[in-house]
């Protein structure tokens, strides 16, 4: 910004929309996308084939890793749902799901490999079906 200059709410609004996308995906070198996430220690970059789900808590989300502790992070499940890649399906309102970890059953419920069981909502039934058996 020049000096003497100054910005509005819809400036400064859709530049830390983008600060958010930026800081939310990133790529390694080698070119393997994860997610850069906040840590007591500094930032920790968790690859998006190691997200099993993403569960919403109000305006804090649960990030469940495969054979790591889950980490709880205060963004909202909307900011996630826009980065994340076509792998990852949201199946209801508060439940972000991997599909690389997922298998589906006849009884409506998604399973992941973890145990974790969840119901498909209905607007959203034949969504999930067809992106697992396109994968």
């Amino acid at each position: 910004m020049a000096k003497g200059k100054s910005c509005t709410f819809v400036q400064l609004f859709t530049n830390s929309l983008l600060l958010m996308k930026v800081y939310e995906l990133a790529f390694t070198k080698k070119g393997v996308a994860g997610l850069r996430l906040p840590c007591i220690g500094g930032k920790v970059f968790v690859p998006l084939n190691e997200i099993v789900r993403l569960e919403g808590r109000r305006n804090y989300t649960l990030i469940v890793i495969n054979a790591h502790p889950p980490m709880l992070v205060a963004k909202t499940l909307g900011l996630f749902e826009t980065e994340l890649s076509n792998s990852f399906v949201r199946i209801r309102r508060g439940c972000i799901i991997n599909l690389l970890h997922t298998s589906v059953g006849h009884d409506g419920l998604v399973r992941q490999k973890d145990g974790f069981a969840a119901p498909v909502a209905r607007r959203r039934a034949k969504q999930p079906a067809l992106l697992i058996q396109a994968a």
